[in-house]
């Protein structure tokens, strides 16, 4: 397993068919990197104590340098350094909500979810002066579908139509229930371009300035690629309220005790880093906030018997989730930062179902009775595909454990390429990974993990026609109808046991005192740093 491999940044989702393509995977295997195996001191959602007041300085830490600073390009993994200067469409709050941002109001069209009507703000303009039109915005999403960007595929058949000179209707082939979401600043296609932008995108880079409509502006003469990257507040931006600071700072840092000697002494405010950092910043002080959202466990992706002809059988699938020992693998490799899981969504996401919580209690007995039932008392050898990075392997490792004591035996085969990991997974040579990726909404685990086009999670090509009925529902249906039909779609890959899914695990976020805003959520489970403020 691997999405927004997270959206959502280092990869902060781990990554996603076209959305995983190879940097996209980088960026989710980084996002996983920075959570897995992470500890959170207070399991909390949010640290925003205390009055708000103006703040000079922010500066926040992040593990890895983007590549650019091109939004129509960006993994999903970087999108942090992007959305301070490019104002989206919509905007994510923490909370998990869609929001006005350049659109002042917005709605789907008619029924089945294909066709979104767009109203722009008035008097917005990019920082280079130019007025921010509806014209403007289609050349920037146009440019945006066909970058050839890890999430171009979200806009592939968009049509695009300027119908005013503040009003856009963008019309889908097939129903995309939550297009609005894809067009916040989480999501790099949603952050808009001005047309100067657009006429020289090879000059998006960290030694150019940007060209957004953000609340703020990138500074290269106050920037050094790779170490920080400096943003100034737009002084012609149209919300003041949402510039809590009068610059904003990213600065790389790749050790975690370097960071948190750094947030002691004031020079980091909030750092986005691994478990490693958890002990030392809770002693110096500093709040902890996180969500468990990176799913590690093994996707059973040869569920046709092609490769491996036990898993072709749902029996033999359940089977090796009776066999694992949910909680004593998380606790021996993730300790109290782990939550166990059969299903591929957190509790209170899209699609979670209270009814699958418990639908595979440990029970090996069960387990060799399945196995006995389906022609396999003796067991066979599953060979399973893992990387040494993100700790895949040793999960890998700890499973094999487990489904060696009813008679399975495991046969792991560890890369140490994210390419030969990719490669790997789709060239019909192991019949199951050990991998992790990001718990997202159902209509995008879907397209990333479980529908024929999600290219690097369904090597095979799985399809059933039940998941695919449901999910084409789904993504025309109305909310109400949609979360129904959501949560049948995760009974339906947790009854058939797709996957064999262990724990979730944290990203953190290390967050100094007189900080606020940092908070967290199912709908939104990455820190936005539009959202942090100065507290009093």
């Amino acid at each position: 397993m691997s999405s927004h491999l997270a959206p959502r940044r280092p990869a902060s989702r781990a990554s996603r068919s076209a959305r995983y393509s190879l940097p996209a995977l980088c960026a989710a295997l980084s996002l996983a990197l920075t959570a897995c195996g992470g500890g959170t001191d207070t399991g909390a959602g949010a640290q925003s104590t205390g009055k708000p007041v103006a703040g000079d300085t922010l500066t926040v830490a992040e593990q890895q340098a983007p590549p650019s600073l091109n939004p129509g390009t960006a993994d999903l993994g970087f999108v942090d350094f992007t959305m301070l200067s490019y104002e989206s469409l919509f905007y994510l709050s923490p909370e998990g909500k869609v929001e006005p941002a350049l659109a002042k109001s917005w709605k789907y069209v008619g029924t089945g979810n294909t066709e979104l009507s767009v109203t722009l703000r008035d008097g917005v303009k990019f920082a280079d002066g130019t007025a921010v039109t509806a014209d403007a915005v289609k050349a920037s999403l146009e440019y945006a579908k066909t970058a050839q960007g890890n999430q171009a595929h979200y806009l592939t058949d968009a049509t695009i139509t300027a119908t005013g000179p503040l009003a856009l209707t963008i019309k889908l082939a097939k129903p995309n229930p939550i297009l609005p979401t894809l067009l916040t600043q989480s999501y790099g296609i949603g952050q808009i371009i001005s047309p100067k932008g657009l006429a020289a995108t090879s000059s998006l880079t960290p030694t150019k300035t940007s060209q957004g409509a953000g609340p703020y502006i990138y500074e290269p003469s106050d920037s050094v690629a790779g170490d920080h990257y400096a943003y100034t507040a737009n002084p012609t931006y149209y919300d003041k309220s949402k510039q809590h600071y009068k610059k904003i700072v990213i600065r790389i840092v790749q050790n975690g005790q370097t960071a948190v000697n750094a947030m002691k002494t004031g020079q980091i405010d909030v750092y986005k880093g691994d478990y490693t950092s958890a002990a030392s910043a809770k002693s110096a002080g500093m709040s902890t906030v996180g969500l468990p959202v990176i799913l590690q466990g093994l996707s059973l992706i040869d569920r046709k018997g092609e490769v491996s002809k036990p898993l072709g059988d749902v029996r033999v699938r359940q089977a090796i989730n009776y066999a694992i020992d949910r909680e004593a693998v998380t606790k021996a490799l993730l300790g109290s930062a782990g939550t166990p899981t059969t299903q591929t969504v957190i509790k209170g996401g899209d699609g979670y179902s209270e009814e699958m919580a418990d639908y595979y209690p440990y029970d090996p007995a069960k387990a060799k009775a399945l196995l006995k039932e389906a022609g396999y008392a003796d067991g066979f050898e599953l060979p399973v595909l893992a990387a040494t990075f993100v700790g895949f392997d040793t999960m890998a490792q700890a499973i094999a454990g487990q489904l060696e004591k009813v008679g399975i035996k495991v046969k792991v085969t560890a890369v140490t390429s994210i390419t030969s990991f990719v490669e790997n997974q789709t060239n019909k040579k192991y019949p199951a990974v050990s991998g992790g990726f990001t718990e997202e909404p159902m209509y995008l685990e879907g397209l990333d993990l479980f529908m024929p086009g999600s290219k690097v999670f369904n090597g095979f090509g799985s399809t059933a026609p039940e998941l695919t009925e449901l999910f084409d529902k789904a993504a025309a249906a109305e909310p109400a109808e949609r979360a129904k039909l959501d949560q049948q779609m995760q009974e339906y890959l947790v009854k058939n046991a797709w996957y064999a899914p262990v724990a979730f695990t944290p990203v953190n976020y290390y967050v100094r005192p007189g900080i606020g805003g940092v908070k967290v959520s199912a709908g939104a489970p990455f820190v936005s740093p539009l959202a942090i403020y100065a507290t009093k």
